[in-house]
């Protein structure tokens, strides 16, 4: 299915279903992202958020080994700033008489390829089915999560680098009006072709090319080995061309363009 007709489907129903409240098993409280891989001299922003997946406020944070990181709060945020290498560093949030961990490790030099560079808090009962890029907007998440639950279909909203915006079940009624469809553009007279799903719009910077390997083979596609050593990775697909950017160093996706057909 096209993502952005994915994207319309998932807001309607948002919108016209009666209202489901979240599952009163999700944790009270959780650190997003809940692991992190940093290199010494790298900066990764952590946020506490509730039951709704919103940002809670109302924070204490603490870090030790204290030696390891710097660690800065700003707007109820924590920020840690990579100090030394240390193999496990525990990042902590207090609200009241909740509290949740992050675990972060710090390495020398390089990240190896296929380093995982963050991944979100699990919530229980749930299996992730699906990765989307977000429609571009200022203040609006990168990515949405839609994972399998008892209670029914979960959406989540990440920035980039693994904070969590919100969760909704479908159903429920805490969709945020940032979360848009792009308005119908036109050349000539002629409609862009949105209805095509693209190897794009599954990849996410930051990405290594072995990740996106599995994801092509999932859509039945695949690379000759020469071809995956190279630095540009291009695909012609059904209305649409993809190109994607790896920087040579570590591996990973850094830049991404999708090329639109016109109709």
């Amino acid at each position: 299915m096209a993502q952005h007709h994915r994207n319309a489907i998932l807001l309607a129903l948002a919108s016209i279903l009666p209202p489901t409240m979240l599952a009163q098993n999700l944790p009270v409280l959780v650190i997003s992202p809940s692991t992190a891989t940093l290199t010494v001299g790298d900066s990764r922003a952590f946020r506490a958020v509730g039951r709704d997946g919103r940002m809670r406020r109302d924070v204490q944070w603490n870090v030790s080994p204290q030696t390891a990181v710097v660690l800065t709060v700003k707007e109820g945020e924590a920020t840690l700033e990579a100090k030394e290498p240390c193999s496990k560093l525990v990042l902590s949030a207090q609200a009241g008489s909740d509290s949740a961990e992050a675990i972060v490790e710090i390495r020398s030099g390089r990240l190896d390829t296929g380093t995982i560079l963050w991944s979100a808090p699990d919530i229980p009962g749930c299996k992730s089915r699906k990765i989307s890029q977000a429609v571009p907007s200022a203040d609006g998440p990168d990515l949405y999560v839609e994972e399998d639950c008892p209670e029914g279909t979960l959406v989540r909203a990440f920035t980039s680098d693994g904070r969590e915006m919100w969760r909704t079940m479908l159903g429920g009624s805490t969709v945020p009006s940032s979360w848009r469809l792009p308005k119908p553009v036109s050349i000539g007279g002629k409609h862009l072709n949105f209805n095509h799903d693209s190897i794009c719009d599954a990849a996410a910077i930051g990405m290594t090319k072995n990740t996106l390997a599995l994801l092509l083979e999932e859509r039945h596609m695949s690379l000759q080995e020469r071809q995956q050593e190279r630095a540009i990775w291009a695909f012609e697909e059904q209305g649409n061309r993809c190109e994607l950017l790896f920087d040579n160093k570590t591996g990973m996706l850094v830049k991404k363009k999708k090329t639109l057909v016109v109709d």
